[in-house]
C-alpha cells in the first residue's frame, strides 16, 4: 500500500449534497477528483453546485476557484472514474442496493493497492467488504454534514480492516484539514448520527407532542452557545436524509421511535434548505439563509430534554466500546460545531439531573428508548454527577467547605454559596449572617472564582430574617450591635465582592432574603417563587432595600413591595426589576450556571473596576442613608410596635396595631 495520505487521485461516488462536499474538500485540499454518476444531468447539476460553492467561499478562504474546479473531473463511466486512483469514497443516497453495487464496481476497476472507503453509515462494512476482494481496504470514512461546516472524519474500523488501512485514512483526513476520530466497531449509524439523531429527534418530538414550538427549541439551543438550533440543523442536512439514515439504524436493530411530524414534512416536500422549504423557509431550492431566531424566548423551553436522549445514546456507544468519552466529546465539537463536547455538558447540567430528565420523558411516553442506561444509574448512586460533586464522565475542580449555616462550593471556575437551613426556610440568624460573609471572603480571596451563585437549599430562597432571635433583642442598642456586626457587616462585603454575584431563587424570598436578591448582581427565579419585604408588618423597616435597593428599583416598586408587604409572583418581580429572569424550576440553577459562564468571558479586572466603580457610587450617594437605616430598624425592633408584631408573627395571627 502506498504511503499513509499519498493516494494521488480520488474517486468520488455520489453526487447529493455529502457528495458535493466530499468532492470539493478533496479538490480544495488539492486532489485531483473524479465525480461519477450514471445520469448526465444529475453529473451535470452537481457540478454547477460545486462551483457556486466554492466560489461563494473564494473570499473567506482565499480559494483559487478555478484551480478548484480545473481538479474536479465528472464522468458518467465508473470505470473512467476508478482507473488509477489511490482512494473511492461512495456518498450515495444511503441506498444499501446502491453502495454494494459501486464497491463491486470499484472493486474491479481500481488498482489492487486502492482504499474503498464508505461516507453511508446505515450499512454494515462486512456487507460491503463481501463485495470486494479486498475486505482489508474496506473502511467506514464518514463526513460530518454539513461537509463545508464541520471539520470531523469518522474512521471506522471493520472487521476485517487493515491498521494500515485505518492510518491512510486517519492521514488523509488530516491532509483535508479534518480532525480524524477513529470508531472501533460498525455499529448501525456513525456515532456521530446516533447522537445528532437524538437530539435533534427529541426536538421534533417535543414539537409534535405540543410540549415546545420550533422557535422556543431553537432558541434555547442557541443560548447555551450551539451554532445552530436542532431544526436550523435539521434544514441543513436535510430532512429526507435524517429520515433515512433514522430509518435504517431503526431497521437494524435500534430502538428509535420516528415523528411522525418528520415525515409529514418530506411528504409535503419540505425537505429543507434543499427544497427551499423546512422547519422554516429560505429564499429559494439550495438557497441558505439564516433563520431568525427570538431570542427573546430562549428561557421558554428547558434543554436538558435534547441533551438527556443523546447522553442515554453515548452511555451505550462508551458500554459497547465502540467510543470513548474524549472522542465523543471531540465528535459532537468538531462534527456538529458546538462550543464544549456532549459529555462536557452532561457534566455540567448533572447526570443525576439528566437521569430525571428521562425518567420523566419515559414516563410521558411509555417508551422504552428513554429507559436511562444502567452506567448512568450507576454514577448517579456512586454520586459522579459532574460540576456538582466533581467527577462524572470528566473530573473537574471541586471544593467543599461549611461556614456556619451556610454551605460553600467551588465548581471549577463558580462559587456556589448556599443558605442551608432548610428547617427553618433558611431564615437569617446571626451564624447565618456570618456564615455569608465568610463564604464571600472565600470566593473573593480565590483568583479561580470567576462568578458566585447564591441559592437557597430546599423549598426557599430564603423567608427572611430569623424572628425569635429578633423578638430576644431587648435594647435598642443591643439591636443596633447585633445588626451592624452581623448584617452590616455583611452587606459591606457582598457590596464590595469583585465577582459577578447572581441569585438563583426557587420559593419564597421574603424580608432579608429579598434584600439580598437586591444586592445581588443577577438574579434568575422560578416562575413559581414570590418576593415579599413585609418588615413593616412586624414593625420594623427594610433597611438594604430603602437604600442600596433604590438603585434596583424605582421609588414606587419599593414603596409598593415595603409598605404593603404583599407577596409579588416571580412575573411581577421581574417587571419591577427585583429578577432578571423567570424560567421554570428545572432551569434555574442551568440558567444560573450559564450567566456565571457568561460573565466569566469578560475580564476579571473589567468586571472587579465595573462593579467597584458601581459600589463608589452607591458609596456616596447611600452609605449615609444605610446607616441611618440600621439606626432606625434597631429603634423599630426594640419598639412596643415590634413587639407586638413580631409576637402575632410567631404566634401565627395578625397584629392588633393601636
Amino acid at each position: 500500500m502506498s504511503s499513509p495520505g499519498a493516494v494521488g487521485r480520488v474517486a468520488v461516488v455520489g453526487t447529493r449534497a455529502a457528495g458535493r462536499g466530499i468532492a470539493r474538500a478533496f479538490a480544495v485540499a488539492g486532489y485531483e477528483v473524479a465525480l461519477t454518476h450514471p445520469d448526465e444531468e444529475t453529473l451535470s447539476a452537481a457540478l454547477e453546485g460545486i462551483e457556486e460553492d466554492v466560489s461563494a467561499s473564494s473570499g473567506e478562504h482565499g480559494t483559487d476557484v478555478e484551480a478548484v474546479l480545473g481538479r474536479i473531473e465528472a464522468t458518467t463511466d465508473a470505470g473512467d472514474a476508478f482507473s488509477g486512483v489511490g482512494l473511492v469514497v461512495e456518498a450515495g443516497p444511503g441506498d444499501a442496493a446502491f453502495a454494494r453495487d459501486a464497491f463491486a464496481a470499484a472493486d474491479g476497476a481500481a488498482p489492487e493497492e486502492a482504499v474503498l472507503a464508505t461516507n453511508t453509515s446505515t450499512i454494515p462494512l462486512a456487507d460491503l467488504a463481501a463485495a470486494t476482494d479486498r475486505p482489508d481496504r474496506v473502511v467506514g470514512m464518514r463526513f460530518s454534514v454539513p461537509v463545508e461546516t464541520t471539520d470531523v472524519v469518522e474512521v471506522v474500523r471493520g472487521e476485517r480492516t487493515s491498521e494500515a488501512t485505518v492510518e491512510t485514512i486517519r492521514r488523509i483526513a488530516e491532509r483535508l484539514g479534518r480532525t480524524a476520530i477513529t470508531v472501533e466497531h460498525d455499529v448501525p449509524g456513525s456515532p456521530l448520527d446516533r447522537l445528532a439523531l437524538r437530539f435533534r429527534l427529541e426536538a421534533v418530538r417535543q414539537v409534535d407532542a405540543g410540549e415546545a414550538d420550533v422557535g422556543a427549541v431553537d432558541a434555547a439551543a442557541r443560548r447555551v452557545g450551539l451554532p445552530a438550533g436542532p431544526f436550523e440543523a435539521l434544514d441543513m442536512v436535510g430532512l429526507d436524509f435524517v429520515l433515512g439514515v433514522a430509518r435504517s439504524i431503526r431497521e437494524q436493530g435500534v430502538t428509535l421511535h420516528v415523528p411522525a411530524l418528520l415525515s409529514e414534512k418530506i411528504e409535503a416536500g419540505d425537505h429543507g434548505v434543499e427544497t427551499g422549504r423546512g422547519f422554516y423557509d429560505y429564499p429559494g431550492p439550495g438557497e441558505y439563509r439564516p433563520p431568525e431566531i427570538p431570542r427573546e424566548r430562549r428561557y421558554e423551553f428547558d434543554p436538558k430534554a435534547l441533551f438527556a436522549p443523546a447522553v442515554n445514546e453515548a452511555a451505550w456507544l462508551l458500554d459497547e466500546g465502540v467510543s470513548t468519552v474524549e472522542r465523543i466529546d471531540e465528535t459532537t465539537r468538531g462534527g456538529m460545531g458546538w462550543p464544549r463536547g456532549l459529555l462536557t455538558f452532561a457534566d455540567e447540567y448533572g447526570i443525576d439531573r439528566l437521569v430525571g430528565t428521562l425518567d420523566r420523558l419515559r414516563e410521558r411516553s411509555g417508551w422504552e428508548e428513554y429507559d436511562p442506561h444502567p452506567r448512568l444509574r450507576r454514577m448517579v448512586e456512586a454520586d459522579e454527577v459532574g460540576l456538582a460533586s466533581g467527577i462524572g464522565f470528566h473530573e473537574h475542580e471541586y471544593e467543599r467547605d461549611r461556614f456556619e449555616t451556610v454551605r460553600y462550593e467551588r465548581r471549577e471556575a463558580v462559587a456556589w454559596i448556599t443558605l442551608d437551613r432548610p428547617e427553618r426556610l433558611n431564615a437569617l440568624d446571626s451564624p447565618s449572617w456570618a456564615g455569608l460573609e465568610a463564604a464571600f471572603e472565600r470566593a473573593e480571596a480565590d483568583d479561580s472564582v470567576r462568578a458566585t451563585i447564591l441559592q437557597g437549599e430546599g423549598r426557599a430562597f430564603c423567608a427572611g430574617d430569623d424572628i425569635a432571635e429578633i423578638r430576644g433583642w431587648e435594647t435598642a442598642t443591643e439591636a443596633d450591635e447585633a445588626l451592624r456586626g452581623t448584617l452590616g457587616s455583611t452587606v459591606a462585603t457582598m457590596r464590595e465582592h469583585p465577582k459577578p454575584v447572581i441569585a438563583a431563587v426557587e420559593g419564597v424570598a421574603n424580608g432579608g432574603g429579598c434584600e439580598l436578591v437586591l444586592l445581588s448582581d443577577l438574579a434568575i427565579a422560578s416562575e413559581g417563587s414570590d418576593f415579599a419585604l413585609p418588615e413593616a408588618r412586624i414593625g420594623a423597616l427594610p433597611p438594604i432595600a430603602l437604600t442600596y435597593g433604590r438603585t434596583s428599583l424605582g421609588r414606587k416598586a419599593l414603596m409598593e413591595l415595603a409598605l404593603t408587604g404583599e407577596q409579588f409572583p416571580a412575573n411581577e418581580a421581574a417587571a419591577m426589576g427585583v429578577v432578571n429572569h423567570v424560567v421554570d424550576r428545572e432551569q434555574v440553577e442551568d440558567v444560573a450556571r450559564e450567566l456565571a459562564r457568561s460573565t466569566a468571558a469578560s475580564g476579571p479586572a473589567s468586571v472587579a473596576a465595573i462593579k467597584g466603580l458601581w459600589a463608589s457610587m452607591e458609596d456616596d450617594l447611600l452609605d449615609r442613608w444605610f446607616d441611618e437605616a440600621m439606626e432606625a430598624l434597631a429603634e423599630r425592633v426594640a419598639s412596643e410596635e415590634a413587639e407586638e408584631g413580631l409576637s402575632a408573627f410567631l404566634e401565627k395571627r395578625s397584629a392588633g396595631w393601636e
